[in-house]
């Protein structure tokens, strides 16, 4: 036993030497030693003048906010793997990118087993600034058991899905997409350009979900939101879901849509001719479309935007719970979404070096600017970037605009407790996986196919983790 817990101990150490030495992008702490210095960790293509930037960023800091800070960058493919081994070790980092959609990286499981620090007292007391600077519907999607551990990213705050039309068909065939809502919108267009162009209409990938209104809280099981909302239930097994892929079954069989769309990837629409696809988007990423399909495209929203707690934490910052500084932490991170000088130098690098200025909240970028292109939602709230050129000078207003008509799912807040059921969700997940995409693709019946793959989730315990989850639901609802 004793000999087990000292090759565990080794085995840790092994791999932290190797997290350490793979941060390849950290600078050697040259700091005055009477200044607070921080490490903060975040993911992405590690950049060329992340130095450079840093040293302008702690220029700025340590005369204004009397600190400093070290940015480590740790590539994608790598991050959730570093962080993880860091925060099962329990060794110490100041601050750190997490999202509802990273693997063991993730906000939830980390914050649930006190790799974060709980912010809540801060956030009431020092930081209010912080607090009120963000729209309050972030605040509730990161609230875990009444306490919160992350200052979540104030970018879009749903995620909706949109129908994606080629603008040169809408245009040559008069199309009136802004009506195009449902799947009975789009057939008759669907059968006009097929007799027209001779081509699939709808390229679909792998990935599609045949989307409506439905919160998933844990693996396919949440409240549908066009029913019962006090209900939980399965994504798969409701009427919404039922009558469309019964609809795009039809398409299938029509000609439609790819005959390979259970196994087409979204980026393998380049260079192919069709009319409408589809993409989960904000309302300001059109041109993002535009250059990831390389066609002129016009956009309609398919479902109303809806909260929830995995979109309301979609990126943020979070406080290592064995932090030494998490005062100097929290003030930081009130800076970095506060101080629009300090946003515009992490997200945006030098002025003069990788932009200029063209107005007064305008930019241009400069040649340098390949060297520094780290996602600007690594760092802190959208609404104090510059507009970069090309970028409407509106669009934050949009934004807010867009946030604030979001409608919060009844569930915000509520987060469920897998530990008496993760052996059922994991066995839950395989069983999609058999299945999701030849049904939700309409490449087999899917009445048929829904029967089956029921019958193998109600084996894997299906019927369990709803039981659970209501229980932990109703009991969060008093």
């Amino acid at each position: 036993m004793f000999k087990g817990k000292k090759m565990l101990g080794i085995a840790i150490l092994a791999l932290l030497t190797i997290f350490v030495s793979g941060c390849g992008n950290k600078k050697e702490d040259t700091k005055d030693s009477d200044t607070v210095n921080l490490t903060w960790y975040m993911t992405g293509i590690p950049q060329k003048d992340i130095e450079k930037v840093n040293d302008a960023v702690n220029e700025y800091t340590k005369e204004k906010y009397g600190l400093t800070v070290t940015l480590n960058q740790i590539d994608w493919g790598e991050y959730d793997q570093k962080m993880s081994a860091l925060v099962n070790a329990g060794e110490s980092f100041d601050l750190a990118f997490t999202a509802s959609w990273l693997g063991g990286f993730n906000y939830l499981t980390n914050a649930r087993k006190g790799g974060f620090l709980d912010i809540t007292e801060y956030l009431n007391g020092d930081n209010k600034s912080l607090k009120s600077s963000l729209d309050e519907k972030f605040w509730q999607g990161a609230e875990i058991d009444g306490k919160i551990y992350v200052v979540p990213t104030q970018k879009e705050i749903a995620a909706t899905e949109f129908f994606v039309f080629n603008k040169e068909l809408v245009d040559k065939y008069k199309v009136p997409y802004e009506d195009i809502k449902t799947y009975d919108d789009l057939e008759p267009w669907l059968k006009k350009i097929k007799e027209e162009e001779g081509i699939f209409p709808w390229y679909m990938s792998e990935g599609y979900k045949n989307p409506y209104e439905f919160d998933e809280l844990n693996t396919s099981v949440g409240i549908n939101l066009e029913g019962d909302q006090d209900k939980i239930t399965d994504y798969y097994f409701e009427k919404p879901y039922e009558e469309r892929v019964t609809k795009v079954r039809e398409f299938m069989k029509e000609g439609y849509i790819n005959e390979n769309a259970a196994l087409a990837k979204q980026t393998d629409i380049v260079g192919k001719d069709w009319f409408v696809t589809s993409t989960v988007m904000g309302p300001l990423d059109t041109a993002t479309v535009k250059d990831q399909v390389k066609k002129e495209v016009v956009v309609t929203q398919m479902t109303d935007s809806i909260v929830t707690n995995a979109s309301a934490v979609g990126s943020g910052t979070v406080v290592g719970a064995n932090s030494k500084h998490p005062k100097e932490a929290m003030k930081l991170l009130e800076a970095v979404n506060t101080d629009p000088v300090l946003m515009n130098l992490l997200a945006y690098g030098i002025e003069g070096t990788h932009y200029e200025k063209t107005g007064d909240d305008t930019i241009k970028w400069l040649d340098a600017h390949s060297n520094y292109t780290t996602p600007y939602y690594m760092f802190g709230s959208y609404f104090n970037l510059y507009h970069a050129e090309g970028a409407p000078t509106d669009e934050w207003e949009t934004l807010k605009e867009y946030n604030a008509s979001a409608t919060p799912s009844p569930a915000l807040g509520f987060n469920f407790d897998t530990t008496s059921v993760s052996t059922q969700i994991a066995a839950l997940n395989n069983v999609q996986e058999e299945f999701k995409n030849l049904i939700n693709t309409g490449s087999v019946d899917p009445e048929e196919n829904l029967a089956k793959m029921k019958k193998k989730m109600e084996a894997a315990g299906l019927d369990e983790v709803i039981n659970e989850m209501q229980t932990q639901y109703d009991e969060w609802k008093k």
